[in-house]
C-alpha cells in the first residue's frame, strides 16, 4: 500500500484481511495489517457491513467507535479490494463548517438577482416621492410633510433590512437564536426568487393565506435550506423540460409545524430516495457535489426538526416538519 498523509484503509475482499497506513493506525487504535475480525470487534457488526455496502456506491458514511470518537468514511470499491479514506472529527468539523459557508456563498449568488429587485423597488420609490414633494414645494408649503417623511424612512428601513439579511446569509459570524415566524421567512424567499425563476420558466406558486408560525431558532438558516430546495426542484425541472412549477405550502398538523416545497419535475426513483441526503451523493447529471440536501438536513435537524422526501413520477415533494412548541433555551 502506498504511504500517504491521509487516514487510509485498505479491505481485501478475497483474503478478509487489511492493511492501515501510519495516520490510520494511530486515528483507529490499529496495527498495520490485520482481519475482518478486528475491524469488526473495533467497529461492531452493523457499521462494518454498512461501511462495505456504502462502499459499493461510493457513499460516505458517518462512523462512531467507543461513542466518542466519530470519522467519517469514504469507500471505494475495486477488484478484490475496497480502500477507505478516513477524516478524523476535528478535520471533519472544519470541513462541515467550510460547506456550509460555501452553501451560503451559493445561496447567496442565486438570490443576487432578486436582492438587487428587492432594493431597487424601494429606491425606486423614495426616488418618485421625492420627486413629488420638490415639484410640491415650488408651488408652497407641503401639505402632510410628516406623512411624506414617514413614508420614505419606511423605504429606507426596507432596504436595509435586506441587506442586513444578505450578511446574514453569507458571513461566517454566528447567527442569533430568536423567534421568528416561518410564513415571513416564506414570503421573503418568494419575493426574492419569483421573478427570476419566471424568467426560467419555472412557476413558484405560493399558498394563500401562510398561517402564522412562529418557531424559536435561527431563521436564516432555515431561509439557506428553503432556497436550496427550490433550486433542487428549478434543477430537476430544468434537466428534463422547459418549464415547470414549484409550490410552497405551509400548515399546521397537530403540533408541528410542515413546510412542503413541490416540484412537477421527473421525480427521483425509488432505489436513490434512501440515499439522497447522503454526503457526497447527488443525482444531478451535470452539476452538484452531493452535500447540499445533506447540509439541508442537518440544518434543520439543528431546528429540532426533519426534513423528509417523498417522490413519484412528475412530482416530488420535501418536507420540513418543525415542533410549534421547541424551547427558547
Amino acid at each position: 500500500m502506498t504511504e500517504n498523509t491521509f487516514n487510509q484503509l485498505n479491505f481485501n475482499t478475497d483474503t478478509k484481511t487489511f492493511a492501515a497506513n501510519s495516520p490510520a493506525q494511530q486515528l483507529l487504535g490499529l496495527g498495520a495489517q490485520g482481519t475482518e475480525t478486528d475491524l469488526i470487534q473495533l467497529l461492531g457488526q452493523d457499521q462494518w457491513q454498512q461501511l462495505k455496502s456504502n462502499a459499493k456506491s461510493a457513499q460516505a458514511m458517518f462512523v462512531t467507535i467507543d461513542s466518542q470518537s466519530t470519522s467519517l468514511w469514504l469507500g471505494q470499491a475495486a477488484a478484490q479490494e475496497i480502500i477507505w479514506v478516513i477524516s478524523p472529527q476535528p478535520h471533519l468539523q472544519r470541513q462541515i463548517e467550510q460547506w456550509q459557508h460555501e452553501a451560503r456563498l451559493a445561496s447567496v449568488g442565486q438570490v443576487m438577482a432578486g436582492i438587487c429587485h428587492e432594493i431597487n423597488q424601494p429606491l425606486n420609490a423614495m426616488r418618485l416621492r421625492l420627486f413629488g414633494l420638490q415639484e410640491l414645494a415650488k408651488t408652497g408649503a407641503v401639505i402632510d410633510l410628516s406623512k411624506h417623511l414617514l413614508e420614505l424612512d419606511s423605504q429606507i428601513e426596507r432596504c436595509a433590512s435586506t441587506l442586513v439579511n444578505m450578511r446574514q446569509l453569507v458571513g461566517h459570524q454566528p447567527i442569533s437564536h430568536q423567534q421568528f415566524d416561518l410564513a415571513d421567512s416564506i414570503k421573503q424567499i418568494h419575493k426574492l426568487l419569483a421573478s427570476q425563476l419566471q424568467q426560467q420558466g419555472v412557476q413558484l406558486s405560493l399558498q394563500q393565506p401562510l398561517p402564522s408560525s412562529l418557531l424559536f431558532g435561527q431563521a436564516q438558516r432555515f431561509e439557506q435550506v428553503l432556497i436550496n430546495l427550490i433550486n433542487n426542484g428549478r434543477d430537476a425541472i430544468l434537466e428534463h423540460a422547459d418549464q415547470g412549477e414549484i409550490s410552497l405550502r405551509l400548515k399546521h398538523v397537530e403540533d408541528t409545524y410542515q413546510l412542503q416545497v413541490i416540484d412537477n419535475g421527473p421525480g427521483i426513483p425509488e432505489s436513490l430516495q434512501e440515499k439522497i441526503f447522503t454526503p457526497y451523493f447527488t443525482n444531478k447529471q451535470h452539476q452538484g457535489t452531493g452535500l447540499g440536501l445533506a447540509l439541508c438536513r442537518d440544518l434543520v435537524e439543528e431546528l429540532g426538526g426533519q426534513l423528509t422526501l417523498t417522490s413519484t413520477p412528475g412530482h416530488t415533494c420535501f418536507t420540513i416538519c418543525l415542533p410549534q412548541n421547541n424551547s427558547n433555551t
